[in-house]
């Protein structure tokens, strides 16, 4: 998903240990006849692929659940005991580690705050959650595959290095290498919401769509577009940073240096900024007489909230902000053509948001793109990009022939 590959047996091997893998997690015990029908690949391939699989202990045989006569078929299941993944999501004012199985399940979760843009701040508080986390589970090092981490930022996957993330103020740091030096694991980095579009292909519900495209609005907007399986990344990797389209060239300076940045209008800064504007102009807001917007530590889940409670300047600021993210969705179905768009964020939990992109894009885009185009608020809720981080590791360690991360041999582009 990850990489563009030549059309040869190392690609076709991949393509089915990727399905393979994929369908037995999603579909539970599943047999390997049950295997060929549903992946629709031939019996020996599947047998083939499922003796790599065992092989690598990423499943096992688990017997049978059948109760009819003569031998039962074996079952097969994903592995959930034998090796851990380590998910990393840094956004510009906390981060967050989580430790998974590889079916996905979370064993433990830890988020911890952070008001600094100094990457060696950043850094230490990244490496201590994560032994601190691996010691309180004790899980030994030898039994991580390894981490992955989700940046707001764009990242040269090759070299493994954030080049900008605007918001976080960091240029060039090389992330992968710093947590690796510290942890002795591998590590792999890519943007957030990159990864958010992995995650809704692995795990949510973009798993049947042909070209799907999420966005992500947090401190920062930004997009992930996966076609098939395979995650666009364009010639730098840096494909889908929608966010900075102008919408607007004589519009305010963005963090990229641009003016008029579609992220301007449409992330949780605007969505405050907005929101301190209209509560200047009208004391009735219930969101005025909170201590939260007294003491200037409202936050976009407030105003939420508050429009849910029917309160009118709440259901205006994101009416508004549906209006912009609208005006940018609508470029994207016009452009990309999608069957679904997915929205991530707190906004995402807004249906005066939703509704208004809705209009918007039914009111702005072609009518045969809209009318194909499905628009749906993720349902992985916060941990969709580090579900995502799980997703690039699994995706990674498929593909490598002992199953385990050698971050020296692999390339992406």
């Amino acid at each position: 998903m990850t990489k563009t590959s030549k059309f040869d047996s190392a690609y076709l091997r991949r393509v089915n240990c990727v399905r393979t893998f994929c369908t037995i997690r999603e579909h539970g015990r599943i047999s390997r006849s049950e295997l060929a029908d549903i992946t629709g690949l031939s019996r020996a391939t599947v047998s083939e692929t499922v003796r790599e699989l065992l092989d690598r202990e990423f499943i096992w045989e688990v017997g049978s659940d059948s109760i009819s006569r003569g031998r039962p078929p074996v079952q097969l299941e994903v592995n959930p005991l034998r090796f851990y993944l380590v998910a990393v999501e840094i956004d510009v004012s906390w981060v967050a580690v989580s430790i998974t199985t590889l079916v996905g399940e979370v064993l433990v979760q830890s988020r911890v705050e952070f008001c600094t843009t100094d990457y060696d701040y950043v850094l230490d508080l990244c490496v201590n959650t994560i032994r601190r986390l691996l010691e309180e589970q004790g899980i030994e090092r030898e039994d991580v595959l390894g981490i992955g981490v989700a940046v707001p930022g764009q990242v040269d996957l090759n070299r493994r290095v954030v080049t900008f993330a605007p918001n976080l103020r960091w240029r060039d740091v090389a992330l992968a290498e710093g947590l690796e030096r510290n942890l002795d694991l591998p590590v792999l980095v890519s943007n957030e919401a990159m990864l958010a579009a992995m995650a809704e292909k692995w795990f949510g519900l973009g798993k049947d769509a042909r070209v799907l495209v999420f966005v992500s609005v947090k401190g920062g907007l930004g997009c992930g577009i996966v076609n098939d399986r395979t995650l666009l990344l364009g010639v730098s990797g840096s494909a889908g940073e929608l966010g900075h389209m102008s919408i607007d060239p004589k519009g305010p300076v963005c963090s990229c240096g641009s003016r008029g940045c579609w992220e301007v209008y449409s992330d949780e800064q605007a969505i405050l900024f907005r929101a301190t504007e209209a509560l200047r102009r009208s004391k009735d807001s219930f969101l005025a007489h909170t201590s939260l917007a007294e003491n200037g530590r409202l936050t976009v889940e407030d105003i939420v909230q508050a429009a849910n409670q029917g309160d009118a300047t709440a259901k205006d600021i994101l009416r508004e902000t549906g209006w912009y993210l609208g005006i940018g969705i609508a470029n994207i179905v016009n452009g990309l053509n999608p069957d679904m768009v997915i929205l991530g964020g707190q906004v995402a939990s807004s249906d005066v948001v939703l509704e208004e992109i809705r209009r918007v894009v039914k009111e702005r885009s072609l009518q045969i793109p809209s009318e194909k185009v499905c628009l749906a608020p993720t349902h992985l809720g916060d941990e969709v990009a580090l579900m995502g981080c799980i997703a690039l590791l699994l995706d990674t360690l498929l593909e490598q022939p002992d199953g385990r991360l050698n971050a020296d041999t692999i390339t992406l582009n």
